[in-house]
């Protein structure tokens, strides 16, 4: 199952926007403000079925509108909602067809962290109605549920008949899990006397809390999946890697270093290569490595918000620069600072002057802020040299 289109009217600061979906991965980027969150929010509000005070109507709408196309099997569903709620306390009621679907609908919003949590006892699994998985839709899912999950199919993974052969296969692939994030980190064990994951590092061994925050965000992804995947499904069950519906996540990039942006999509298409990803993104290096399909970026066109034409090559960003991914996809209109900008351009009004002494304390300026290795720095030498050559003709 995924989602073939949305049409968002009057929701939010959109409004009038359309967008079609790759099938696997889809990064949404674009300023703050023009309604990235309210697009995730939108499609997950098409499986809802409950209350919600999350999505509001724009204030120049008096109605709200989302309309939805669902892939289900080859078959196409379509949708639309309607509501008229502006106010902070009031709440929505939505009940959308789609609502039979929200077992295959996994939200994970920004609050990915997690410190350490004394596990006294473990607890029976949570059972996920139709209710629950609408407010996991609305909340996000509960990654604090994650450890008593691991931590009771570890410990009885040792019990012979304890566990049937799809949680077996969870709990296997959710340990090489450490793993696939980074050939640094593995699973070491589970405490029995403490309930608590052990984990072996290069530092040693210690708690899977003590991990990164980045590396936590990433694993709290991965093994939230899996934990959500066997406790909606439990007949017929379904191992993670199997599952086929649609997984929301805000700001993938959140509490990564660049170099795990590069691999983040990639390490979850792998981990889950039947799901559809739909995220949001700030990060230049996750758009520079992704497919040319897979970037839905957005613009502010004529006080509208618009999707932007992305080129469609062979290779996508690959060979883009961070700067050129910035300001061509992201819109940014500079990627120096303000200050920079100024004394460039009073560089380059003194040099069209061709006020020598003038442009030579701003390029002594400019020359200080620059990179140690910037070529930059012998361009504007060159413009310099220049205008005092033609001074130093026009004195003979």
């Amino acid at each position: 199952m995924y989602i073939k289109e949305i049409s968002i009217s009057g929701v939010g600061a959109i409004s009038n926007l359309h967008i079609k979906f790759d099938k696997k991965m889809n990064l949404i980027c674009g300023p703050n403000g023009i309604g990235k969150t309210t697009i995730l929010e939108s499609i997950a509000h098409l499986f809802l079925h409950g209350d919600s005070h999350v999505l509001k109507r724009s204030a120049l709408s008096s109605t709200g509108l989302i309309k939805g196309v669902l892939d289900s099997d080859g078959e196409a569903v379509a949708e639309e909602l309607k509501f008229n709620v502006f106010s902070p306390i009031k709440e929505f009621q939505f009940f959308s067809k789609f609502g039979k679907f929200s077992d295959k609908v996994i939200v994970l919003k920004t609050s990915r962290a997690f410190n350490y949590a004394e596990l006294d006892s473990i607890s029976r699994d949570v059972e996920k109605n139709i209710y629950r998985t609408s407010n996991d839709i609305k909340n996000g899912i509960n990654i604090n549920e994650v450890k008593n999950w691991f931590v009771n199919r570890y410990l009885y993974s040792g019990q012979e008949k304890s566990l049937n052969e799809v949680q077996l296969r969870n709990i296997a692939f959710a340990k090489k899990c450490f793993e696939l994030i980074s050939e640094d980190v593995a699973f070491e064990r589970v405490d029995a006397s403490t309930n608590d994951i052990m984990v072996m590092t290069p530092s040693g061994e210690v708690f899977y809390e003590y991990l990164s925050s980045g590396f936590k965000s990433i694993l709290a992804i991965i093994l939230g999946i899996i934990k959500e995947v066997e406790y909606r499904f439990t007949s017929p069950k379904l191992a993670a890697p199997d599952f086929n519906g649609i997984i929301i996540i805000d700001e993938l990039e959140l509490h990564l270093h660049p170099e795990w942006q590069e691999k983040v999509a990639v390490i979850l298409s792998s981990a889950f290569p039947k799901a559809q990803f739909i995220c949001t993104t700030h990060s230049p290096h996750i758009i520079q490595f992704a497919e040319p399909n897979q970037i839905i970026a957005l613009q502010f066109s004529d006080g509208a918000v618009k999707t932007k034409e992305m080129p469609n090559t062979k290779f996508g960003f690959k060979g883009w620069t961070i700067e050129e991914i910035l300001t061509d996809v992201m819109g940014m209109e500079d990627t120096r600072t303000t200050l920079f900008t100024n004394y460039m351009n009073s560089f380059n009004e003194r040099i069209d002057e061709e006020d020598y002494d003038s442009a030579l304390r701003i390029f002594n300026e400019i020359t200080s802020m620059l990179h140690p290795r910037s070529e930059l720095r012998k361009v504007l030498q060159f413009q310099l040299s220049a205008i005092k050559v033609e001074d130093n003709d026009k004195i003979v």
